[in-house]
């Protein structure tokens, strides 16, 4: 009975530590997201950027590789063919301007990081087109942080047409 026992607690003892490494292991998340957020900021001010000169090029360097983007009622926009879809129709629709602010940021790894947040999007008058939320799934890359998954919807309700 003493020998179970005692063969009963080092089982526990080393599931125990076992569970505690393997919680850390996968629970690899850092807390301080001050070079993150202003990484983030940098990335979004381009993205207006492309929107105030016309410049795709500035778009495509907001996102990483194989990026997609989710906008409202349409569907996944990939690659630089879909970005270049969405940033033709903002432009066109005549948005000149755009201005983010995170809410939060979860889940952050030395990979990735998850961003939710708000935005306004500008004509060129500095008239609002559009107010809406994000969720934006940035990964880090060689040249910085930068949109891998990109979700949002407007917050303005638009009226339907009638069935």
């Amino acid at each position: 009975m003493k020998v179970t026992s005692i063969l009963t607690l080092i089982v526990l003892f080393f599931m125990a530590g076992y569970t505690t490494a393997g919680a850390s292991i996968l629970n690899n998340t850092k807390t301080d997201t001050t070079e993150i957020k202003t990484d983030i900021q940098k990335v979004g001010k381009n993205y207006s950027q492309a929107y105030a000169t016309g410049d795709s090029l500035l778009m495509f360097n907001c996102y990483a590789d194989g990026a997609i983007i989710l906008p409202p009622n349409a569907p996944a926009m990939k690659g630089k063919a879909g970005i270049f879809a969405v940033f033709k129709a903002g432009y066109t629709g005549g948005m000149r301007s755009i201005v983010f602010k995170t809410v939060g940021l979860y889940g952050l790894t030395d990979q990735y990081v998850t961003e939710q947040g708000t935005y306004e999007a500008f004509d060129a008058n500095n008239a609002v087109l559009d107010k809406g939320k994000f969720l934006v799934v940035w990964t880090k890359t060689i040249d910085g942080w930068k949109m891998y998954r990109d979700m949002f919807s407007s917050s303005i309700s638009r009226s339907r047409p009638a069935k």
